[in-house]
């Protein structure tokens, strides 16, 4: 998912969808089902398990899974042959094949070529960029190989290379070829680089929510005032809060806290926060620096100090 919100530069969340109990079985046997909300806009992804079906009966598919929830039905396929898309399109049937076409009408999307659809790098990092970035700044290290991120975090090469060119358009970090791989090395130590990227960074969190502890899925990290209290001398907040993403299931809240006994705060995220964590239960230290807001608190500011100078001295 994260290749649409890259390439879109929306937000995109997933979560299993609820109605599969409700569908025909060969429906359930054939595709993997996901709820997707497209920066607000909800729509079901349906994912063939192996070849996909011919056009005809894949738009009756479609219309028996419309009968269970009337949302767009977007089709998730690996490959993209040339008549297979010529179909789709001509059927208006929306697709996302990744690292190659994108074709979501009822978004007002048109269909982008691959060498059409690389963006001109924003401001703000995209997520893989931020999380490339990191990645770097932790390992301390001159240089690093991008190609080794890929498999890492389940990246792209092709998101990965979005990433990199995002970060040299900004003057963060530069790249170089060795070969067939790409370099990426950055001009100063760790924690000047990090102050440089401060203006462009992603805050990870997207909204919070307020959920009842007994419903809190497993294995959350600690994020906010609660991880930045584990990490220093700060002391902890009356409100526990976890980091939560799309993959770890079903989540739903209250906008509001009644009663911090029975509730705590959860964090939605827009990037994995576990994919840099290096202290058990807890987020990774420069993503928690980038979701905080310390305002004129100069206890959040001192704390904040307090972790990157253990990280880089």
């Amino acid at each position: 998912m994260m290749y649409i919100a890259d390439t879109l530069g929306i937000e995109v969340n997933a979560e299993p969808w609820a109605g599969t109990d409700k569908l025909p079985y060969y429906l359930i046997d054939r595709y993997v089902f996901a709820k997707v909300n497209l920066d607000g806009v909800f729509c079901l992804f349906m994912k063939p398990k192996g070849e996909p079906e011919t056009l005809t009966n894949i738009k009756k598919h479609i219309v028996n899974v419309r009968k269970v929830e009337q949302l767009p039905v977007v089709l998730e396929l690996v490959n993209m042959p040339a008549r297979r898309r010529k179909s789709l399109i001509q059927a208006r049937i929306p697709f996302v094949a990744p690292e190659c076409h994108i074709y979501l009408p009822f978004l007002g999307v048109a269909l982008n070529e691959r060498y059409t659809i690389v963006k001109t790098p924003g401001k703000t990092l995209m997520p893989s960029s931020q999380i490339l970035l990191f990645y770097y700044l932790c390992q301390n290290e001159p240089e690093l190989f991008t190609n080794e991120t890929t498999v890492k975090f389940n990246l792209s090469a092709m998101q990965i290379s979005r990433a990199t060119k995002q970060l040299t358009a900004l003057g963060l970090l530069s790249s170089r070829k060795d070969g067939v791989k790409t370099v990426i090395y950055g001009e100063g130590r760790s924690r000047y680089l990090f102050e440089k990227a401060k203006p462009y960074l992603l805050n990870p969190v997207r909204k919070k929510i307020y959920v009842e502890r007994a419903d809190l899925p497993k294995g959350l990290l600690l994020s906010g005032y609660s991880a930045l209290s584990e990490l220093t001398m700060l002391g902890a907040p009356p409100t526990e809060s976890f980091a939560y993403f799309g993959n770890n299931g079903v989540l739903s809240g209250a906008d509001t806290l009644v009663d911090n006994a029975v509730q705590v705060e959860v964090e939605i995220w827009r990037y994995d926060p576990a994919l840099l964590s290096s202290h058990p239960g807890i987020v990774d230290t420069l993503s928690l620096v980038a979701s905080l807001s310390n305002g004129d608190d100069v206890r959040i500011e001192q704390s904040i100090d307090e972790l990157l100078s253990a990280l880089w001295g």
